[in-house]
């Protein structure tokens, strides 16, 4: 055989053997589930006064959810004196003006809001954090997106596991208010159990280092301070911090009984500016934080855990480029005989293991987050179609975080839809989409095509594997679609704004 063929079989086998790897993990997580404990921990003492909590509100062009946010937060069943509000506001529109606006109301209702502005976005969501905790006025630091509605007993649930002196932060588990939106924020929904279950339960109730989900959740101040601070050397600084305050000897605390609401993106464009951020984000920590992780005091099965826990994103370009060669892959198998019949099998058994332990992993989340788990099942199909659409845009992220790539912290758009009003989406989520999605769905409509193509070829050999590759190829050309769909209401809507501007110009 040609020395390219053997080169690019065993290309193909290493890229396989690490998307195992990741598989065999996930089907390792839900065994480890069922052994941890059912239930939260409890406080290990309860604080006999309240304590002063300062509660930080990161912000970026936030106009349709700012005012909900803040009066979610002015609803804390705490004493006012002991409650302080951050709005770390690094806008950059008229949700500077909204915000002022509303701070000054509560303001003369008598609670201590204070809104801090800044025009140059200096470390973004990190060093909107970091700048702020100097001026907080408690040892308490809770956190919330703009696009979260946290519930009154927030503090009540969450504060008197300081009284345990190891404790760094508390997180509490997402759930969502509009996830019954659509198809897409049903998968999510199901797609964010997953985490918030099966991989924190399964985490923090072994004794593991999770992260902080930037998010829903409370810091003890004095433990960011231990760790070294915020750092905006990733993009996500919520996951850093979590485990270097770890090494500096703080555990977490995930409250799964404990509900944090907000909101799910409800279109593909938002969806994506997420999944890269976080797939950049996580990459970037793994190389960071490996080096010290292994260097340090904690056992074995800590240090494997978290090299999993950080480095799973690396599946996303191995699985992309096992794609692009899997052709050339398929047609040097054809000319192998018996040799190529068991290549093929052992990709089938790759195959399998990946439906198994994807649906295996998404039905427990499922059947233990909700009651009528049953039902929701039928948003299952979400995970195989979105995940290959997501494939292009998530190795983007994991790529860009390999080649050191330095990137702007790209929020995720809220919208402040909770119904089912489409028109009012169509109308709000202009103002997001970005002009570099452009060629990159381009890329995802194109290797749509050519999984289409593979199917044709694959089709002489397995009709069955056949069927399923064309079905797959639906996620590229829905993903794409959906994106180059967006440009084009954004680059309409501003063609029409034009209209205006170029008629007063020509009549004056």
């Amino acid at each position: 055989m040609p020395l390219a063929q053997n080169l690019l079989l065993t290309i193909y086998y290493a890229l396989l053997a690490l998307v195992t790897s990741v598989m065999l993990y996930r089907g390792f997580l839900i065994v480890r589930y069922y052994r941890r404990p059912r239930g939260d921990e409890e406080p290990a003492d309860r604080f006999g006064e309240e304590p002063v909590v300062t509660v930080q509100l990161p912000l970026f062009n936030e106009r349709f959810v700012v005012e909900r946010l803040l009066d979610a937060v002015c609803a804390f069943d705490w004493p006012k004196d002991k409650l302080e509000i951050q709005v770390l506001d690094d806008s950059t529109d008229d949700t500077v003006a909204i915000t002022a606006a509303k701070v000054a109301a509560l303001r003369a209702e008598g609670f201590d809001v204070k809104h801090l502005h800044r025009v140059d976005r200096t470390g973004y969501k990190a060093g909107a954090l970091e700048a702020a905790m100097d001026e907080a006025r408690g040892d308490y630091l809770a956190v919330f997106d703009a696009d979260f509605v946290p519930n009154p007993d927030f503090l009540r649930e969450t504060v008197d596991y300081f009284t345990d002196e190891s404790v760094g932060f508390v997180q509490t588990r997402w759930t969502y208010l509009n996830r019954e939106y659509g198809m897409l924020t049903q998968g999510m929904g199901m797609l964010m159990d997953g985490h918030f279950v099966l991989e924190q339960v399964t985490r923090s109730r072994g004794g593991y280092i999770f992260n902080f989900n930037g998010t829903g959740g409370i810091w003890r101040r004095k433990a960011i301070h231990d760790a070294g601070g915020w750092d905006a050397d990733t993009i996500c600084e919520d996951t850093d911090l979590s485990y270097r305050t770890g090494l500096a000897g703080y555990r977490g605390v995930y409250l799964r009984n404990v509900e944090s609401p907000s909101e799910l993106p409800v279109q593909i464009t938002a969806l994506k500016s997420q999944q890269h951020r976080w797939a950049k984000g996580l990459t970037e920590c793994f190389f960071k934080i490996m080096p010290s992780l292994w260097a340090s005091g904690l056992p074995l099965k800590k240090k494997l855990e978290g090299t999993f826990h950080l480095g799973a994103n690396l599946a996303f370009p191995a699985s992309l480029f096992m794609t692009v060669v899997a052709l050339p892959v398929m047609l040097v198998r054809m000319g192998r005989g018996s040799a190529g019949d068991l290549a093929q099998l052992v990709d089938s058994f790759v195959f399998f293991l990946v439906i198994v332990t994807q649906i295996g992993f998404y039905i427990v989340a499922t059947r233990e987050s909700h009651e009528d788990w049953i039902r929701r099942l039928k948003y299952l199909p979400f995970f195989p179609l979105i995940g290959v659409g997501l494939a292009v845009n998530n190795a983007r992220g994991v790529l860009e975080a390999l080649s050191g790539l330095r990137t702007e912290f790209v929020r995720t758009p809220k919208l402040g839809v909770l119904g089912e009003d489409r028109g009012l989406v169509k109308k709000r989520e202009r103002t997001y989409t970005g002009g570099r999605d452009f060629w990159q769905a381009i890329v995802e409509i194109g290797l749509g095509a050519y999984y289409v193509w593979m199917a044709v070829v694959q089709s002489r050999v397995m009709v069955m594997g056949a069927v399923i590759t064309a079905i797959l190829s639906i996620g590229l050309f829905m993903v794409g679609g959906a994106t180059l769909r967006a440009l084009w209401i954004r680059r309409a809507e501003e063609l029409r704004r034009l209209q205006p501007e170029a008629a007063t110009a020509t009549s004056s």
